[in-house]
């Protein structure tokens, strides 16, 4: 029985803790910068191969940039690929000496992995790795330490579209590319492997100049890390978990999206808990009323910041407005309504501001969750709770459908909001 929770130990050390800390909650690696721009990274995997000089082709003929994960083996196979990746300007990065997943290496095999597979790489290319991905991303204790060793950086990704799977249709790849755009994504996607991946270049014909179009500019990871808003190896322990705690408190409570990724808002359907609110046209919201929730995207809005955020907030409520015209679950909401510390710059938006009429407790409870919230995701952190406390109390904010279809919906014109002249 010993030697069987030895054995367990031995495995949660090497093998499992490490998958959870740094390929799940990305502690000490590269996965989803926060940029404020609209930059975003193409990268390749498993390459050079079959469908790398086609790839090579769409990325020249948009002028766009990627970085590629060379497998050290496949490298040296494919020599000219490899050094024509690196002529043409793109990154060249590490996928280790062999395709094979971390998990099945020791210690001593990690380190040869990922000595033999830069070296490989550097003499095929012409280009020294300064990025390391390994397979599947898969993790084991001794891979961040062999990384650093190699002068390294692991890197992941923050989305990945599913080129890998065999036989894609291209513009069906292409739409979740494109679907997907924020300001920092890391693609995930091939340029080898399985049946040639040519349906990745097929796809990236489609989706660059719909990412051009829409202000998007793909560049090497290294780039897009330049313009990385720098956090303390702290605050991003604390973003990471946070985010898996707002992850599953959104899939509890049934919150949704509203529009795509880069969406400042999300919505749930409640029952009203809070003073009775009279609006400006006369409608009593009371307790038990059914409403819909609205929630503000923190980790959006604490990367581009207010004045940023403007176009994309009021993208959101035009997005609102279809939703609520086309869902089942919200069509008969007459009030939507919502919780903010920053309630001052939603009234451009049409919102009204109202006191909460908490019970002194839950009035606590609620603020110091919201101010929580900015203290991990605001910029300045500590300090703004510190030399604002006063001016960071929760309130509630409300906006009936009828403005929201009347200043949001079908044919309405733009707001056209600039920046004003409230806190934000």
């Amino acid at each position: 029985m010993v030697w069987l929770w030895l054995l367990v130990l031995i495995v949660a050390i090497y093998w499992i803790v490490p998958e959870l800390a740094l390929h799940y909650l990305h502690l000490g690696l590269i996965a989803s910068p926060r940029v404020a721009e609209d930059y975003i990274a193409l990268t390749f995997d498993d390459g050079p191969g079959a469908a790398t000089q086609e790839v090579l082709k769409v990325l020249e003929r948009h002028g766009a940039k990627g970085t590629f994960f060379l497998v050290g083996s496949e490298a040296a196979t494919h020599r000219d690929l490899a050094a024509g990746i690196a002529r043409a300007g793109h990154e060249i990065a590490s996928h280790g000496k062999v395709h094979r997943s971390a998990w099945l290496l020791g210690p001593w095999a990690t380190m040869r992995q990922l000595r033999d597979g830069k070296r490989m790489v550097a003499d095929a290319s012409g280009q020294e790795p300064k990025l390391m991905r390994p397979p599947w991303g898969h993790m084991n204790l001794l891979l961040p330490f062999a990384a650093n060793a190699q002068r390294e950086t692991v890197a992941l990704w923050s989305y990945d579209p599913g080129d890998w799977r065999p036989a894609q249709d291209p513009g069906k790849l292409a739409d979740r590319i494109v679907a997907h755009l924020r300001p920092g994504q890391v693609y995930l996607l091939h340029d080898a492997g399985g049946d040639g991946r040519l349906h990745t270049a097929k796809a990236l014909e489609i989706a660059l100049p719909q990412i051009r179009e829409k202000g998007y500019q793909a560049v090497t990871l290294s780039e897009l890390l330049s313009h990385e808003e720098r956090l303390s190896f702290g605050r991003r322990v604390l973003q990471a978990v946070w985010g898996v705690w707002e992850l599953g408190f959104e899939r509890i409570n049934r919150i949704e999206r509203i529009g795509d990724v880069r969406s400042v808002l999300r919505i749930g359907r409640v029952t009203y808990r809070g003073l009775p609110a009279t609006l400006k046209d006369g409608r009593m919201v009371k307790e038990g009323d059914v409403v819909g929730e609205l929630h503000f995207r923190n980790p959006q809005l604490a990367a581009l910041g207010a004045i940023r955020s403007l176009p994309l907030f009021e993208r959101a409520m035009r997005e609102l407005a279809v939703l609520i015209q086309e869902s089942p679950r919200y069509r008969d909401l007459e009030v939507f309504f919502g919780i903010s510390v920053a309630f001052r710059g939603v009234r451009r938006f049409g919102f009204e501001v109202k006191e909460l009429g908490f019970t002194p407790w839950r009035r606590f409870v609620t603020g110091t969750y919201l101010r929580w919230v900015m203290t991990v995701y605001h910029p300045q952190g500590l300090d703004r709770l510190h030399h604002r406390r006063d001016q960071l109390e929760p309130k509630g904010i409300f906006i009936t459908r009828e403005t929201i279809l009347a200043r949001y919906g079908v044919g309405a014109a733009p707001e056209h909001s600039g920046p004003g002249t409230e806190e934000e």
